[in-house]
């Protein structure tokens, strides 16, 4: 198969032209400028990943929510189930930014951490 993928590891945004199978992988790759595109390309292929980020409601805190995210990047193809995962958590303050509020979301090994303070009031 034959595909363009565009680059998004750099700020140049290569349109990377890719040539592969499901057996045998990425054959080759054209028009990319940098050495980063490949993995990126094979990741983006064979196991998409994102970052997920949203909010989850806080108790006693001087903020009624705090910001989070998905650390490493998880399954594309998780993402909604990931999302249902977390409603309905709430955290108590305080919250520093890196606290991990869950841990190996739907078994992917990834967490969910902070990345805002939240004060106790």
């Amino acid at each position: 198969m034959k595909s363009t993928i565009i680059c998004i590891v750099c700020p140049v945004s290569c349109p990377v032209d890719v040539e592969w199978t499901k057996e045998d992988g990425v054959l080759g790759i054209k028009n990319h400028l940098c050495k980063l595109a490949g993995p990126y390309v094979e990741s983006e292929l064979f196991d998409p990943r994102r970052l997920l980020t949203t909010s989850i409601p806080v108790d006693g805190g001087d903020w009624p929510l705090v910001s989070v995210k998905s650390s490493p990047p998880i399954p594309k193809n998780m993402m909604l189930e990931a999302m249902d995962e977390i409603t309905g958590v709430r955290v108590k303050a305080p919250i520093k930014v890196g606290d991990v509020l869950m841990t190996n979301i739907l078994g992917t090994g990834c967490d969910v951490v902070a990345t805002r303070n939240v004060k106790s009031v």
